[in-house]
């Protein structure tokens, strides 16, 4: 058993990974602004953060992060930038100052590290892109590497679009798409890099339990355009996806999120968690989204 301090407990994925982790007889530790009894208080926006609280952990796993959801204004993207990299320079320095730091940290980035590449193949050796998206996990990633040492590895994990069909970004184009109202964004040729939950929580247990350092691009080996994507899923639900949303549409709606986040496009590859040796339960769009939805 060991003891694993978990930011970001109570989003999807940290929900899940808690209880992955419990299943298997680890210890989980969440550390969050209103954490569950035995939880760790922090509060990134005021620096606050009791690191003596975290003495004795084995590993820490830090998701927590503001939502990127919603018209990017000013106000918004500072929330978005700051909760990242004040958050992970603050939980570095409780780290850093622990007698026995954690053998392994797995900290959260993003595939929007890569900008929008069009049809590149992209790897994590690819270099960075450009736009606020790929500006944010630099800074996210930045922040996290002084967390690496000789004594504990880090581990960054760039995530995709993390697909269950009970939370996050899928249950919100469900819920569209049952009404008949799915359909592609713009040209709907843009690369979508996806994850199913499971898959996304496995890889993050992997990622603990092996002794890997270095960037890891968690998204499924295939990547799925938009326009595919959606009309997977609108045949999944048995409903017509003919509604496309024009780019300008988009555009005035959601400002620059649409063009940083929708239209952008990013064919990324795992190319090294497939390396290390882990096994994809869901690699294909089509049988993935059957999956996820059931039969009916």
């Amino acid at each position: 058993m060991r003891t694993i301090a978990v930011t970001g407990a109570s989003g999807l994925v940290g929900r899940a990974l808690t209880s992955a982790l419990e299943q298997r007889g680890d210890r989980v530790v969440p550390v969050g602004r209103r954490p569950v009894d035995g939880g760790v208080v922090w509060d990134p926006s005021a620096g606050r953060l009791d690191g003596s609280r975290l003495s004795g952990v084995d590993a820490v796993v830090h998701l927590a992060g503001e939502s990127i959801d919603g018209r990017w204004t000013a106000a918004k993207k500072t929330a978005i930038m700051d909760s990242r990299v004040k958050g992970t320079e603050l939980l570095a320095e409780a780290l850093a100052a622990l007698d026995r730091p954690p053998e392994v940290v797995v900290s959260a980035s993003a595939v929007g590290i890569y900008g929008d590449r069009g049809e590149e193949e992209l790897t994590e050796a690819s270099p960075p892109g450009t736009g606020f998206l790929a500006d944010v996990c630099g800074g996210w990633e930045a922040a996290a590497a002084p967390m690496a040492s000789s004594e504990t590895r880090l581990a960054l994990v760039r995530t995709g679009i993390v697909c269950t069909a009970d939370d996050g970004a899928l249950r919100r184009m469900l819920t569209v798409t049952r009404l008949g109202l799915g359909g592609r964004l713009g040209s709907g040729r843009q690369w979508w890099p996806w994850i199913t939950l499971r898959d996304q929580v496995r890889a993050i247990l992997h990622l603990l339990d092996v002794p890997l350092s270095g960037a890891f691009n968690l998204v499924a080996p295939e990547c799925c355009r938009n326009a595919e994507f959606v009309r997977l899923l609108a045949a999944a639900v048995r409903r017509p996806a003919v509604l496309p949303a024009p780019a300008v549409a988009l555009r005035l709606a959601l400002g620059e999120m649409a063009d940083g986040l929708l239209l952008a496009s990013a064919r990324v590859r795992p190319a090294r968690l497939e390396e290390s040796g882990f096994e994809f339960l869901d690699s294909d769009w089509a049988p993935a989204v059957r999956q996820l939805l059931g039969p009916g």
